[in-house]
């Protein structure tokens, strides 16, 4: 299967009515949402729509769903988390990385409790993350024992490592690729090296993921141009595709979610927003 995902939906109200849009008239079959984002009745809303629901998880933006007061570590003194992935990244490596993977594991436990309140507990969990910090190998490893110890029904963990093939076998897209682009696809696909034993043992086979190299700026004739080689290495290997992209859009004078990074905004209002929302209403099933 190919599955076109939207992520972030919840960070605000009129981005959520793009992601929707795109979910009405253009190729959207997957929406990523955050749990500690801006939305209703999200089950109803959804259940007569040709449209899978993965749960964005979050420890980089907004307030958390667990007490404050319970992970410091996470949050600052305003009670809204204070890290970005690299950040995390980081502070997982340092002395001291024991009580925050306890930490981690608080917050990780209230928004899975929350999904699966929310959704039905025999409801098939896909789970994803915000700024993929659940790739981070201690958020990794906390995150599989949140998920045994709560007893969820896992359908598949997005690991956002993507194949080298179809970008080598890409020579016209070789001038397009950006610096920052390529450390971030290098250093996930490091994570998910370092993660790939603990993966195996849960039997999950994740899809071939697009959307980091060209993270923001995920246009149509880039995915014309990668998805018929993903889509050969998809068959060769009996899995599937998803292509992670961020159609929701913000225009000036929206309000974003409270605790919002003011260093994330330039991304949420920033043009490759919207080319993302243009190529899911111009691609064609």
């Amino acid at each position: 299967m190919l599955y076109f995902c939207a992520d972030d939906y919840g960070i605000s109200e009129g981005a959520n009515s793009r992601i929707e849009n795109c979910l009405e008239h253009g190729v959207l079959n997957q929406i990523s949402v955050l749990p500690n984002g801006t939305f209703r009745e999200l089950k109803e809303r959804f259940s007569e729509k040709n449209v899978r629901l993965s749960l964005h998880l979050n420890l980089v933006e907004g307030r958390p769903l667990s007490d404050p007061k319970e992970i410091g570590l996470l949050v600052s003194e305003d009670g809204a988390f204070r890290d970005s992935f690299i950040g995390l990244f980081f502070r997982a490596l340092l002395p001291g990385r024991r009580a925050l993977e306890k930490q981690i594991y608080r917050e990780l436990q209230s928004q899975l409790r929350f999904w699966k309140q929310m959704m039905g507990a025999n409801t098939p969990l896909l789970v994803d993350s915000h700024q993929h910090t659940h790739m981070i190998p201690l958020v990794f490893r906390t995150l599989l024992r949140v998920i045994e110890d709560e007893q969820m029904n896992v359908q598949t963990i997005r690991i956002p490592a993507e194949p080298l093939s179809p970008y080598l076998l890409t020579p016209s897209l070789y001038l397009e690729y950006s610096p920052v682009g390529l450390v971030k696809q290098w250093l996930l696909k490091a994570c998910a090296a370092i993660n790939r034993k603990e993966l195996k043992k849960t039997k999950i086979r994740p899809a071939y993921f697009m959307g980091v190299l060209f993270s923001g700026n995920v246009n149509e004739k880039r995915i014309r141009k990668l998805l018929p080689k993903y889509l050969r290495l998809a068959e060769k290997h009996n899995k599937d595709v998803e292509i992670g992209l961020h159609p929701g859009y913000m225009e000036d004078g929206e309000e974003m979610i409270e605790g919002c990074r003011a260093g994330f905004k330039k991304f949420y209002f920033s043009p490759g927003r919207k080319i993302e929302y243009d190529a899911l209403m111009h691609l064609k099933p």
